[in-house]
């Protein structure tokens, strides 16, 4: 993850117009996307961001908040929660929405999807929050690898290890992960 500039940050905290408008310019066209993709308008769109931008400057402005991920990417996901919470009511309403014509109901979408992304979106805060509880050195090695995208070398050389222990290293924390997952799992269930 490229480092985010805390000048940036600080802006969007204070509210100021011009860091506000870059945020929007970056971030507003995935998270469009992504609710036009799932049955949104851009009515919707427009809407939801806004609502999130709105929570990311509230978040920022909270004195024990700390940003993991890139704005652009945590805007994305609050846009993602709050449009899977807009479909779920969608659907409590019937699952059909109304559009000029009364005798004319189109159907929003099938419940088996939402209940899909339901499912993959506990997946993956469960693996989030146990990702977070593995030592520094474990959570550095597989966010380097998973996330950034870094070759073995590049984390070696960062870490100050050699490339075969970082490979071991990488093996051994994934392992764990793996099986701290499928026991927090087991015992949800």
């Amino acid at each position: 993850m490229a480092k985010v500039n805390p000048i940036f940050l600080e802006q969007i905290r204070a509210g100021e117009r011009n860091a506000i408008k870059e945020l929007y310019a970056i971030a507003y066209g995935s998270c469009a996307n992504m609710i036009l993709s799932n049955s949104g308008s851009e009515d919707d769109a427009r809407d939801l961001f806004q609502e999130a931008l709105l929570i990311f400057i509230k978040k920022l402005q909270t004195p024990d908040f700390k940003l993991t991920a890139q704005p652009k990417t945590y805007l994305y996901a609050v846009c993602r929660n709050l449009w899977l919470k807009q479909l779920e009511k969608r659907k409590k309403t019937k699952g059909t929405i109304q559009i000029d014509d009364p005798n004319n109901l189109i159907p929003l979408v099938h419940v088996d999807e939402i209940e899909e992304k339901k499912i993959i979106e506990g997946k993956h805060e469960l693996i989030s929050e146990i990702l977070q509880q593995l030592k520094g050195d474990c959570r550095q090695v597989l966010m380097s690898f998973y996330f950034k995208k870094m070759p073995l070398k590049e984390i070696a050389k960062i870490m100050d290890y050699s490339d075969g222990f970082v490979k071991v290293k990488k093996k051994r924390c994934m392992d764990n992960l793996k099986k701290k997952v499928l026991e927090a799992y087991a015992t949800k269930q």
